[in-house]
């Protein structure tokens, strides 16, 4: 990385554009469900001429923005570089040193996408790091509303608006909303573990992983 002494005042921030959304707003008994949305976070990396390469001050937040993507990114993290800018050379050990960054964070080279964008007539045209990931949002029906008198519940059905709470809750504690579209699929089961059951069971042993002596369930005699 190289770091120059006449920095700019420009930060690069990061964007967030809703793109879609990929569930529905209730679940299979019909009550409101927190549904995740998919959008696209951007981050315009500063290329620097004198330095011939990124802007120093921008590092801490764009490892703020790749510890991002390895929590919650899904697909790869799309790199997208200035052509036919003024600062074309300068761009190209940007990239060198954008590779070299994401590498270090333990963001291979497979997990990246790289292609150029035309920068025709701009001035120190940016970097563009993107990828995707997912928000929870509410149902329409459970933002902003007034709630029914519940005492006056005659016909002991579900009051309008009954689930938006358990909604919320779990909008506010999911860790990748994502998994609000579906259950993640189960990863491949250890071969090694399998066969050593397998053996322990036709040599007539037990199986189970043995207790210790300081595992026991035994009451203590000072309650009895």
């Amino acid at each position: 990385m190289k770091m120059t002494h006449a920095l700019t005042a420009l930060v690069p921030a990061l964007f967030l554009a809703a793109c879609g959304t990929t569930a529905t707003t209730t679940n299979l008994m019909g009550f409101p469900e927190a549904r995740p949305v998919q959008e696209t976070a951007r981050m315009d990396l500063l290329v620097d001429a004198e330095a011939d390469g990124l802007l120093w001050s921008q590092l801490g937040m764009f490892q703020v923005f790749v510890e991002h993507y390895k929590s919650n990114g899904h697909g790869p993290i799309v790199v997208s570089y200035p052509h036919g800018g003024a600062e074309d050379a300068a761009a190209r050990s940007a990239m060198s040193e954008v590779r070299a960054f994401l590498d270090s964070q333990g963001v291979s080279a497979r997990y990246t996408e790289e292609g150029p964008y035309d920068a025709s007539g701009m001035g120190n045209a940016p970097l563009i790091v993107s990828f995707l990931h997912y928000v929870a949002e509410m149902p329409a029906e459970c933002e902003n509303r007034r709630w029914d008198d519940l005492v006056r519940e005659r016909d002991n059905q579900a009051y309008a608006g009954f689930g938006c709470f358990m909604a919320q809750n779990r909008a506010a504690m999911v860790g990748d909303p994502y998994h609000l579209a579906g259950p993640t699929g189960s990863g491949d089961p250890d071969g090694v573990r399998r066969q050593t059951v397998l053996d322990t069971y036709r040599r007539g042993e037990p199986t189970g992983t043995p207790r210790r002596d300081d595992e026991s369930g035994a009451v203590s005699s000072a309650v009895e």
